[in-house]
């Protein structure tokens, strides 16, 4: 089984072709073939063809994406690279940790995504909020910057580490590893969980759950919540179910939310 064939590298708003080339060349020469762009600035063939060369097939199957859910839809575990710490609450492992969790689902045929944000600044919180873990690459704190292309490279030459101790028998998870799926269902796909988590804000709004101006944090806190318990589809529909209910019996009562 070739592992690697299951492996996303997810691109935001990448606003060099230069480096859209240097993460497609990280990528292949590791064996990950699905790079995806989201709303890049430009993507130019010709452009990215400078630092990829000899990878015409690789640039007319890049996948183009004009929002993150659809670039994530077929996915059932992704992981964000950033460089900084952030407030929220977050899981944040080590590149090798998030490796091994990847390769852990992969080995079970389904879809992995990392994404990368654009070089001026990074991913967005919106985007790790769809991230089952945070991934920062240890480096020198008194220079700590490094590029899009050598992120990619790092992490994928990480994952395709993993990918060949599986291969070999020899994978082993960490203690730090969360419980991965035991269940008789499949993990629940981002774009279910995007969908779950619209109709919670729905109910919660409808409720009057919010009250402040903003309910960022709440929603964030909600997210990272039910990412870590890493739900499976039944119980994504058990809660997708719950929510929607709410406000079904609301409008029962003769109250529009």
């Amino acid at each position: 089984m070739n592992l690697m064939k299951h492996v996303s590298v997810v691109l935001v708003e990448p606003q060099d072709d230069i480096n859209i080339g240097n993460a497609l060349r990280a990528s292949k020469n590791f064996g990950v073939e699905d790079l995806r762009l989201v709303n890049p600035a430009h993507a130019d063939p010709r452009r990215i063809l400078i630092s990829a060369p000899r990878a015409d097939e690789s640039v007319a199957r890049l996948g183009r994406f004009e929002s993150l859910d659809e670039a994530l839809k077929d996915s059932v575990m992704t992981v964000g690279l950033t460089a900084r710490a952030r407030s929220a609450n977050w899981r944040v492992v080590d590149p090798e940790q998030a490796a091994i969790e990847l390769i852990d689902e992969v080995q079970k045929g389904r879809r992995v995504s990392m994404i990368f944000g654009r070089e001026d600044s990074g991913l967005p919180n919106s985007a790790l909020d769809r991230c089952q873990a945070v991934v920062t690459i240890p480096t020198n704190p008194e220079y700590s910057s490094i590029n899009l292309g050598q992120a990619v490279l790092l992490m994928v030459w990480e994952v395709a580490r993993a990918a060949r101790k599986a291969e070999a028998g020899a994978l082993e998870a960490t203690p730090a590893a969360p419980q991965l799926w035991h269940s008789e269902f499949e993990p629940a796909p981002l774009a279910g969980l995007t969908r779950m988590f619209e109709q919670a804000e729905e109910t919660l709004r409808a409720v009057e759950f919010f009250k402040a101006s903003s309910n960022d944090h709440i929603m964030r806190s909600l997210r990272s919540m039910f990412l870590r318990a890493r739900l499976d589809t039944r119980e994504l529909a058990i809660w997708h179910g719950i929510f929607k209910e709410v406000v079904a019996y609301i409008r029962r009562k003769g109250i529009e939310p």
